[in-house]
């Protein structure tokens, strides 16, 4: 666990969650698919149970290709969650997929910034782990400059990959990070 102050002053925590936090988590995540259209996921198709989300964090915990952190402020709440999950296959082993949200609350203000660094300096100490891959919607123009500034580099475009529930359709961007 390592204490972080945003940039407003307040302070919060990264750390590795375990099975207590899987209520928490699955609380914070709906309000995540709530307050966006950013994620692939919409609130009414999340119906994640207790017993199945401690499932999902001890596969993380347990993969040392794997990696799993929340961020919490000081009332314990989860302000921010980040996964990366090490490919399996013999040959993409050496890379994985990043995902990575903040509560509407916490934006902006280095929960995310701050996540992805913690996730880079994992990568670089990894046997494993080489490169970092992330899609992002095309309309997340704040994700997007986080992301290029930490040093992802677009490699690809799914063109129409989202169908918005207006019927609007977007892109999804494909970034990496090549770490070693």
């Amino acid at each position: 666990m390592t204490h972080y102050t945003t940039k407003h002053d307040k302070g919060f925590i990264v750390r590795a969650p375990d099975e207590n936090d899987a209520l928490k988590i699955i609380e914070y995540s709906k309000i995540i698919f709530a307050s966006t259209d950013q994620v692939l996921t919409v609130a009414e198709e999340f119906n994640m149970t207790v017993d199945n989300e401690k499932t999902w964090i001890n596969g993380f915990n347990q993969n040392p290709s794997s990696l799993i952190r929340v961020a919490e402020n000081d009332k314990n709440e989860i302000i921010g969650l980040l996964f990366f999950a090490g490919h399996n296959k013999i040959k993409t082993s050496h890379s994985g997929e990043l995902g990575l949200s903040v509560h509407p609350g916490w934006q902006g203000v280095g929960i995310g910034r701050t996540l992805i660094l913690d996730l880079l300096d994992w990568a670089k100490t990894n046997n494993k782990i080489e490169k970092i891959n992330l899609q992002v919607f095309a309309t997340n123009k704040n994700a997007i400059n986080l992301y290029r500034s930490l040093g992802f580099i677009e490699e690809g475009r799914h063109i129409r990959a989202i169908k918005q529930p207006t019927g609007d359709y977007v892109d999804i961007i494909q970034m990496y990070n090549w770490i070693k």
